[in-house]
């Protein structure tokens, strides 16, 4: 499970959130993105990563929020929990 520390709406239906996922923000490079899957009936959700932190171990992701599965992931709140996130994946 990878817990989400901070969240913040950057504008209507954008948001972004920082997630503790510290193997992935070790090997993390320009421009790799994540696949996520919110629970276990989720969908697998590509995003690209917007930054991350390895001295934190936090990845930082912006979506915006227009099918099911991205409406699902705004709702959730600081302190909640993604259950899959695979990566990072792509050629930096």
């Amino acid at each position: 499970m990878f817990q989400i520390i901070h969240k913040q709406e950057l504008a209507k239906g954008i948001t972004q959130i920082i997630v503790e996922a510290p193997q992935i923000a070790l090997k993390a490079k320009a421009g790799q993105f994540v696949v996520i899957i919110i629970d276990e009936k989720g969908e697998r959700v590509p995003l690209t990563l917007a930054g991350w932190d390895k001295n934190k171990g936090t990845i930082s992701l912006i979506f915006q929020e227009v099918g099911f599965t991205t409406k699902k992931l705004g709702a959730l709140n600081i302190g909640d929990s993604i259950q899959h996130i695979l990566g990072p994946l792509g050629h930096p």
